[in-house]
């Protein structure tokens, strides 16, 4: 049953179509009564949706109902109206990874900071079982405040739970499917560290690491063809980035990371190096889809840095209190960041713009009482 704007559906009101998910349809809604907008996801009909997704749907709402993390959209609450089972989540308002690596031009860093949310929102969910079988750029938003949501777990599975999807089936999308997953076995974890691989392989040298012309060329593709090493593609990536990107593109699930966790430390043991090269190198470009290059942003602030006042930031310090709630990228923020301002409170409170958390933001904040002079 679709919903109209304005109909009252429980305690919400449509307010808007967000468009649709895996496995139905997605409104902004507003609580009549605390006017909190929330994204509620009603399932298509019963007669196009059939008897296996109406249990996927209850799946879902179950898996997400077990996990709270903050790179993973929330449940808020479920329930039926006239019979129609409808979830409520968290209202994440942004651009999805695809749109904004198709629309703007991201800086490499801040391409690995996403990353590293979703495999710390990944890392979760395996540690609970939940396996999410559909990671790509289309299902992970970047929120208003530059932080990555893991979206649609509409087709994910719990390890404790039967598959409803019968062997030699595939579910998920062809670019971003792991070869066990193509042969018709069961996604695992290391299922969604493939995909996590595929989509860091596209998002930074602009081409997809399986190729062909039709899904059967991808799948093959997928099974059979080594990717070519992203530091061939693009000769300016180190070498410790596109090993890691390999091993996650690993054949063999054994042969990949043994967890989510692994990857995400991987990638944050790169950075430092590679920040400083690219600090040293403000006009590096890198390829991005369907638009050529791409700056890595860090080609220096519009105003003169003020040399005297930047060297009496104690600029390690503050890098050192950043990176706990944001990662290595912090290195790269701070350096921009400290120019343009005329004082350390002031650069803390910039600095502290970037951090997803409010909680968070407030603890960088009170951290400045330890900085040295």
């Amino acid at each position: 049953m679709a919903f109209e704007i304005g109909q009252r559906v429980g305690d919400y009101e449509i307010v808007g179509i967000l468009g649709k998910g895996g496995l139905g349809q997605v409104y902004e809604a507003s609580h009549v009564i605390s006017q909190r907008r929330e994204a509620l996801k009603a399932l298509l009909t019963q007669e196009r949706s059939g008897e296996e997704v109406g249990e996927r749907f209850r799946r879902e709402i179950q898996l997400l109902g077990a996990l709270s993390h903050p790179n993973i959209a929330s449940l808020h609450n479920a329930f039926y109206h006239d019979g129609q089972l409808v979830m409520v989540m968290e209202l994440v308002k942004g651009k999805t990874l695809r749109d904004k690596s198709v629309r703007t031009r991201i800086p490499v860093p801040q391409v690995l900071q996403y990353t590293c949310q979703v495999l710390s929102a990944l890392d979760y969910a395996h540690q609970r079982g939940v396996v999410h079988r559909d990671v790509k750029p289309t299902n992970i938003m970047i929120t208003e405040n530059d932080q990555a949501k893991l979206l649609d777990f509409g087709i994910a599975i719990s390890e404790r739970s039967a598959e409803l999807t019968a062997p030699g089936f595939m579910v998920g999308s062809v670019s971003y499917m792991s070869p066990e997953q193509i042969a018709g076995d069961k996604a695992t974890s290391k299922s969604d560290i493939y995909a996590v691989g595929v989509m860091l392989y596209e998002i930074l040298t602009g081409r997809l690491p399986a190729k062909g012309e039709s899904n059967f060329e991808i799948m093959r593709s997928h099974l059979s063809e080594r990717p070519v090493p992203p530091q061939e593609v693009d000769p300016r990536l180190p070498q410790s980035l596109s090993v890691a990107i390999l091993k996650a593109l690993e054949k063999d699930p054994a042969d990949r990371f043994a967890t989510a966790r692994d990857f995400l430390a991987a990638l944050e043991a790169i950075p430092q190096t590679f920040i400083d090269e690219l600090l040293s190198s403000p006009t590096r470009t890198m390829a991005v889809p369907s638009s050529g290059s791409f700056n890595l942003g860090i080609s220096g602030s519009p105003s003169q840095p003020r040399s005297s006042q930047v060297a009496a930031f104690p600029l390690d310090d503050v890098t050192k209190k950043l990176a706990v709630f944001i990662g290595p990228i912090a290195s790269v923020l701070v350096r921009k960041l400290a120019p343009k301002c005329a004082n350390l409170d002031d650069l803390y409170k910039e600095a502290a713009m970037h951090i997803p958390a409010e909680v968070d933001r407030q603890r960088f904040l009170r951290s400045k009482g330890t900085s040295r002079p």
